[in-house]
C-alpha cells in the first residue's frame, strides 16, 4: 500500500495561522513591538520637553530682567539658564537618536523580513533566496536584528529620560531663581 501523500513527505511543522511552530515570527512580532513601546516612550517624552520648553520661554522676560540686575542674579540665574540650554541639548540629541529611522543592517545578504536588504533586490535574487534560506533562518536573524535596534532605542531613551529631569530641575530653579531676583 502506498503512503498517503500527506505522510509521505512532512513538512516543517506549522501553526493553525500558517505560521513556523518554531516561535520565529511569534518572537519577531513580540520584539517590533518592543521597538514601537520605544518609539512611544520617546514621542511622549519629545512633547513632554516641548510642554516645559514653552513653558521656560514664557518665563524668559523674567530670566532676562533677573540678568540685567547684575550681580549676583546675573551669575546665579545666567549659569542655570546656560545649564538649562545644555540639559535641553543633550535630551533632545538623545531623542533624535531614538527616534530616528534606523535602516541598516549587519549584513549584506537578503532578509525577507528586513526591507533594508530587499530595496534594491530584483525578483530572481528573491525567489533563488526563498529556495536557498529557509524562512526560519530569515525570521530569526530578524528577531536579532529587532532586539539590537530596541536595545538602541531604550538606551536612547534612557539618557534622554535623564537629560529630560535635569531640564526641569534646573529649569524651574531658573525661573524660581529669576523670579525671586526681580521682586
Amino acid at each position: 500500500m502506498r503512503p498517503s501523500r500527506k505522510h509521505a513527505h512532512k513538512p516543517t511543522e506549522t501553526t493553525e495561522d500558517d505560521k513556523p511552530a518554531d516561535g520565529s515570527f511569534q518572537a519577531m512580532d513580540q520584539v517590533a513591538n518592543w521597538v514601537r513601546f520605544a518609539d512611544t516612550k520617546a514621542t511622549i517624552l519629545t512633547a513632554g520637553l516641548g510642554v516645559v520648553l514653552t513653558m521656560l520661554m514664557a518665563n524668559a522676560g523674567t530670566v532676562a530682567a533677573a540678568i540685567k540686575h547684575g550681580c549676583p542674579a546675573a551669575y546665579i540665574v545666567g549659569a542655570l539658564a546656560g545649564l538649562a540650554l545644555i540639559a535641553f541639548c543633550y535630551a533632545l540629541f538623545w531623542l533624535v537618536r531614538a527616534i530616528g529611522p534606523q535602516n541598516n543592517v549587519a549584513y549584506k545578504t537578503l532578509n525577507r523580513f528586513a526591507w533594508p536588504t530587499l530595496f534594491s533586490a530584483t525578483t530572481d535574487q528573491l525567489n533563488d533566496h526563498g529556495r536557498k534560506i529557509d524562512v526560519h533562518t530569515d525570521a530569526w536573524r530578524q528577531v536579532i536584528d529587532l532586539s539590537v535596534l530596541a536595545n538602541r532605542k531604550f538606551d536612547a531613551c534612557g539618557r534622554a529620560v535623564k537629560g529630560f529631569a535635569i531640564f526641569v530641575v534646573i529649569g524651574v530653579a531658573c525661573v524660581a531663581t529669576a523670579i525671586a531676583f526681580t521682586r
